[in-house]
């Protein structure tokens, strides 16, 4: 699978680098993943899953088209959906 990144998603901050998120892309033991869509239907992929270091963050794909995506949005995950995350986990 490969990844190009969307250029205003490539502007990370908390501490969050690109290496780090596709080393979390890459670790397929932790990826809760969901159908999304846009306001238009467009459609996309929310990965939720942990960098190789624990931090749980939240990564957005848009197909295109086989195997490939681009990250579209790449960030640490709030409090909120860190609950809902590990609650996840739990059950795996």
């Amino acid at each position: 699978m490969g990844y190009e990144w969307l250029s205003s998603a490539t502007n990370l901050n908390d501490g969050l680098t690109a290496e780090a998120v596709i080393g979390a892309l890459s670790d397929t033991r932790r990826r809760w993943v969901q159908s999304v869509s846009t306001k238009t239907g467009a459609p996309g992929l929310a990965v939720w899953t942990r960098t190789l270091d624990g931090t749980p963050i939240l990564v957005v794909l848009r197909p295109l088209g086989g195997f490939d995506h681009q990250i579209v949005h790449a960030a640490p995950m709030t409090a909120n959906q860190v609950t809902a995350f590990e609650e996840w986990e739990a059950n795996q």
